[in-house]
C-alpha cells in the first residue's frame, strides 16, 4: 500500500468524532450524501483509498480541502489537488507534502518518491505567492529534494517564498548564491542570503557590492561570515551614512585598530565607549578615539577618509554662506565618500531639519531621495547620484528622470513626499 498511499506519515489529522461507517455504507454517503456527511467521511485517514481518490474531485471546495489535510489521501489524489482551483485545498497539499518528502527515506519506493516530487513541483511552480512559500518554508533544510526545484524557489521574485530556503537550503551552492545575486534579487532576499552560515569570501564580497544596508547589518550579525578589512572598509563607506550598520560594526569581533579608528568617526561617543570596552583598546588608543569624539558636533561628522579634516557640518555650512556649495561640490564629496559632508550640504541647501533629512534618506525610497534633490534645488542627475550613493536605493526602485531629463514627478507629489516625513 506504500506505493499508492501516503501512509499517515507526519502529524496526524484530527480525527472523526463518529466512527468509521462500513464500505458499503461509505460508498452510498460518497454517492448520495449532503455536503456535511462527505465531508466527514473524508476526514477518516484509514477510509479506503479509492473512496479518497473519488472525494478528490467532489464538487464541494469544503470536503477537497479535508481530503488534502487528511494524511491517508493516496498521492494519486494529491496530484490532481495540486491543481485544485481552490487555494485552500492546494495550501493544504502544500503543508502535507512539503512535510512529507524531507522525510522519505531510502526504503520509500521508486514509485512513492517520484509521485510526491511531482506533486511539490506542481505546487513550487503555483500562482500564489501563498502556496509556493508553504513548500519554500516546509523544504528549507530538506537535501533531499530536486536542486532545480529549491533553485526556482530561490529565485522567486516574491520574499515570502525565496528567503526561506535563501537562508538554510543545504542545495544551494556557491555558485549558485552567486549567479542568484548577479541576476538581481530584492533587499528582503539579499538580506536572507546574508543571513546564511558559512558563507564564501566571493559570495559575500557579492553581496557588498550591492550596497545594501540591511544586507550588510545581516552580514555584519552573521558570526560565520567572513569579512576581512577590506571588506569592512567598504562596509564602512556605506555605515558612516547609515546608522542601522552602527552598532552590528561596533559588536563584530576581531576587528582591526584601523577598523576601529574608521568606526569611530561616525558613529555616536557612547558607541565609541562600547568600541572601547568590547575590543579592549591600549589607553593610548582608547585615548586618541575620546579626544577625537569631543571634537565632532553630530554623528559622522568628521570625514570618514581623512579625520584632520575640519567637521563636515563646519565646512558644509562655510561653503553654504560663501556660495559655493553647488553640484560641483557636492559631486566631489561623493567621489570622496565624504558622505557626512553629502548629508550636511543637503540639509543646508534643503532648508529641511536633520532628522526629517535622516529619515528621507535612510527610508531606502527612490521617490524620497528624488524629493530631497528637488528640495534641495538640485538637477534631477544629482537626484539619481544621491539615491544610489546616499540613499542606497535599489535599481528596481530608483526613479528614473524624465525623457527630456528633469524631474518625471510632479511638484505636488515632490512636495508630498517632503512633507511626508515631517
Amino acid at each position: 500500500m506504500l506505493e499508492w498511499v501516503l501512509g499517515n506519515k507526519g502529524k496526524k489529522s484530527k480525527k472523526p468524532a463518529k466512527p468509521k461507517p462500513s464500505y458499503d455504507e461509505a460508498k452510498k454517503i460518497a454517492a448520495e450524501g449532503d455536503v456535511a456527511a462527505r465531508r466527514n467521511l473524508a476526514a477518516h485517514e484509514d477510509l479506503e483509498p479509492e473512496l479518497l481518490y473519488y472525494f478528490a474531485t467532489d464538487e464541494a471546495a469544503e470536503v477537497r480541502r479535508v481530503v488534502a489535510r487528511n494524511d491517508g489521501t493516496p498521492l494519486q489524489a494529491d496530484v490532481i489537488l495540486a491543481e485544485d482551483v481552490d487555494e485552500e485545498v492546494r495550501a493544504q497539499i502544500a503543508v502535507k507534502i512539503g512535510r512529507l518528502v524531507p522525510n522519505l527515506g531510502e526504503d520509500a519506493t521508486e514509485r512513492l518518491t517520484t509521485m510526491a516530487l511531482e506533486v511539490l513541483d506542481i505546487l513550487a511552480r503555483d500562482e500564489l505567492p501563498r502556496v509556493r512559500a508553504i513548500v519554500s518554508e516546509e523544504i528549507k533544510l530538506a537535501a533531499n529534494v530536486p536542486h532545480d526545484i529549491v533553485r526556482r524557489l530561490a529565485e522567486d521574485i516574491e520574499d515570502i517564498v525565496a528567503t526561506p530556503v535563501l537562508e538554510y537550503s543545504p542545495l544551494l551552492s556557491d555558485r549558485d548564491l552567486l549567479e542568484i545575486i548577479a541576476s538581481g534579487v530584492t533587499d528582503g532576499s539579499l538580506t536572507a542570503l546574508s543571513r546564511r552560515q558559512d558563507l564564501i569570501e566571493s559570495v559575500v564580497d557579492a553581496v557588498v557590492a550591492i550596497n545594501s544596508v540591511k544586507a550588510m547589518k545581516a552580514l555584519l550579525e552573521n558570526t560565520s561570515a567572513p569579512l576581512g578589512e577590506e571588506t569592512l572598509d567598504k562596509i564602512a563607506v556605506v555605515a558612516a551614512g547609515a546608522t542601522d550598520l552602527h552598532m552590528p560594526m561596533v559588536n563584530r569581533d576581531n576587528l582591526s585598530v584601523n577598523i576601529i579608528r574608521r568606526i569611530a568617526t561616525f558613529v555616536s561617543a557612547a558607541l565609541v565607549d562600547v568600541l572601547i570596552d568590547r575590543h579592549e583598546l591600549a589607553p593610548e588608543v582608547a585615548g586618541t578615539l575620546r579626544q577625537a569624539v569631543r571634537k565632532r558636533i553630530d554623528v559622522g561628522d568628521l570625514g570618514a577618509e581623512e579625520p584632520e579634516k575640519e567637521p563636515a557640518d563646519a565646512r558644509a555650512r562655510e561653503m553654504f554662506e560663501a556660495g559655493s556649495l553647488d553640484e560641483d561640490a557636492i559631486l566631489d564629496a561623493i567621489d570622496e565618500k565624504d558622505l557626512a559632508f553629502v548629508r550636511h550640504a543637503v540639509i543646508l541647501k534643503s532648508g529641511l531639519a536633520p532628522g526629517v533629512v535622516g529619515k528621507m534618506i535612510e527610508s531606502g525610497s527612490g521617490k524620497a531621495l528624488t524629493a530631497l534633490a528637488w528640495k534641495a534645488g538640485l538637477s534631477m542627475d544629482m537626484a539619481s547620484t544621491l539615491q544610489r550613493s546616499l540613499g542606497h536605493v535599489e535599481a528596481k526602485s530608483m526613479v528614473p528622470a524624465a525623457p527630456g531629463g528633469g524631474y518625471a514627478m510632479s511638484d505636488d507629489d515632490l512636495q508630498w513626499y517632503v512633507e511626508f516625513y515631517h
